[in-house]
């Protein structure tokens, strides 16, 4: 039963993250401050649903799927208590959680239906959403839970302040790829989560020290603080909720292969 479950839960799952990560722009995202865009959002997420699953005749899934991803994102938007990482966090958990209930739901309602692509490809179709999903969280989620983490420390803040304080021609002079940050941080995901699949843990080991070496030069220097701190906080992170997410995928391999 538990596998069947799986084979609702995680085409479902991956139609979430294509959704609210992988299809969502910027202009999609100020777009769902009205209601036809968030409208429009709440119908993406129930038709790849419906796409992903597979299961031809339970349209109530993707129907749920979409009218929940509607209420969910009215109240993160019109919410006004807490960070934003605290929203995001309830509102991606409640998703999981009503995903969850909805699949569960899904395998007593349509006991002798499979899905489709399920049953075209067996197993290995879950294998291979599951490891897509599994680089979709440790790459783009893991962004996300960093900036935001960064915000709701008060790290950017007090960026922005010192550097305005101190006038540092460190800061001044320094130049970089304009997004240069963020790619390290997607390539150094992908290889935790690359090391962790094939079972090379001690691979993040390795990472962590190549990294600590290129970067030695800019914790030494004579630059502000905020910004060595900056630098290992964010490496901390990246590399903590990388790595919990790789150790979350393959956790989902070895449930699903037979």
């Amino acid at each position: 039963m538990f596998k069947t479950f799986l084979g609702i839960f995680i085409p479902a799952l991956f139609a979430h993250l294509l959704t609210d990560f992988v299809f969502q722009t910027d202009s999609s995202i100020r777009a769902k401050g009205k209601l036809p865009g968030l409208i429009g959002h709440g119908l993406i997420a129930g038709i790849l649903t419906y796409f992903f699953v597979g299961v031809v005749p339970g349209w109530e899934l993707p129907l749920g799927v979409g009218l929940t991803h509607i209420l969910l994102d009215t109240w993160k938007m019109n919410s006004q208590k807490g960070t934003r990482l605290r929203k995001f966090v309830l509102d991606q958990v409640g998703h999981v959680m009503i995903l969850g209930l909805f699949s569960w739901a899904a395998i007593y309602r349509y006991t002798e239906v499979s899905g489709l692509w399920t049953s075209i490809w067996g197993w290995p179709y879950l294998l291979i959403l599951t490891v897509i999903s599994g680089a979709i969280l440790s790459i783009y989620v893991v962004s996300f839970l960093v900036e935001l983490t960064f915000e709701a420390l008060g790290l950017q803040k007090r960026q922005a302040s010192s550097a305005a304080e101190e006038q540092s021609s460190f800061l001044k002079e320094e130049v970089g790829m304009s997004a240069g940050g963020r790619i390290i941080g997607y390539l150094e995901r992908s290889l935790i989560l690359l090391f962790v699949l094939v079972g090379y843990p001690a691979g993040i080991g390795f990472l962590i020290a190549a990294k600590s070496i290129f970067r030695f030069g800019e914790l030494t220097e004579s630059g502000p603080r905020w910004l060595a701190e900056y630098i290992i906080i964010g490496t901390l992170l990246s590399i903590l909720f990388g790595t919990l997410f790789a150790y979350l995928t393959v956790g989902a391999i070895q449930k699903i292969i037979p």
